[in-house]
């Protein structure tokens, strides 16, 4: 079941982060859960629940008034391959559509390029020209995925 998340379930939604096992080096794996909750508070998120244990996570947040950025997807790596992840993209798409932006848009660490073909597979195409406006100056520029939702 997915549900909306709110900044009291950043302790669950950071739970599923952390156990995906993010490259060091990323800003992923320097995430606390107050950093969570933060986020979750200035956009939303989906957590995916397996009765009462969080297996999935992703957030958003609006930038600007054409584009819904998509992150922190995240699922337990003992429940992939069962459609969670794509479930939650299709939720922020979702919430894209209804509340009226023409595009999400996603980046990806340097570190995870493994997971650019799932997006792909999604409908996200690589944008060389997008920027991601919360890129970490600590962190290699990452890759930015776009997908026109209306």
């Amino acid at each position: 079941m997915i549900r909306a998340a709110t900044p009291a379930d950043a302790p669950a939604f950071h739970r599923v982060m952390m156990a995906v096992g993010m490259d060091p080096r990323s800003s992923w794996s320097r995430t606390r859960p107050e950093d969570v909750a933060w986020s979750l508070g200035q956009g939303g998120g989906f957590l995916a629940w397996d009765g009462e244990r969080a297996v999935g996570c992703v957030g958003w947040r609006p930038d600007g008034p054409e584009t819904l950025t998509l992150n922190k997807l995240a699922t337990l790596p003992e429940v992939r391959g069962q459609g969670i992840g794509t479930a939650l993209v299709r939720a922020v798409e979702e919430v894209a559509v209804r509340d009226g932006y023409a595009r999400v848009l996603l980046a990806v660490s340097q570190y995870n390029l493994e997971v650019v073909p799932f997006y792909e597979r999604l409908g996200y195409r690589v944008d060389e020209g997008a920027v991601y406006a919360h890129a970490n100056p600590a962190s290699a520029p990452p890759v930015v995925l776009v997908k026109e939702v209306r």
